[in-house]
């Protein structure tokens, strides 16, 4: 599987599609992709999805790296090692697809659709 996990290649859009899908299968709120690969190296696209509990924020996330090692054997670039108990917010990098899973209290706090200059619509 290691092998495949570092060949198999998805197209940016593709991969922030599954994740959307993914967030709305663990029943995640007002879920948004933004393509933002013209204005930021980082991403091609952040995925921002809303959970209302910290059970369902780790469930989550979780089931999404999980869901996209073995439906298309990408791993997580990085996850920082933070308590989502103290901060409602966890971070996955699949390299061209950032996702955050946010707290209500938290999306709120930090407004990354306006920060993106995105509607979130």
């Amino acid at each position: 599987m290691e092998e495949a996990v570092k060949t198999q290649k998805h197209d940016p859009a593709e991969l922030a599609r599954f994740c959307v899908k993914c967030a709305e299968d663990k029943l995640a709120e007002n879920i948004v992709s933004l393509p933002v690969g013209k204005v930021s190296s980082v991403a091609d696209f952040i995925v921002i999805a809303t959970v209302n509990s910290e059970p369902q924020l780790r469930a989550l996330t979780g089931f999404l790296e999980r869901e996209v090692l073995e439906k298309l054997g990408r791993k997580t670039l990085h996850r920082p090692e933070i308590s989502v108990d103290e901060c409602g917010w966890a971070l996955l990098d699949f390299g061209t697809v950032i996702v955050h899973v946010m707290t209500p209290e938290t999306r709120a706090k930090y407004d990354l659709e306006t920060l993106w200059g995105k509607s979130g619509k």
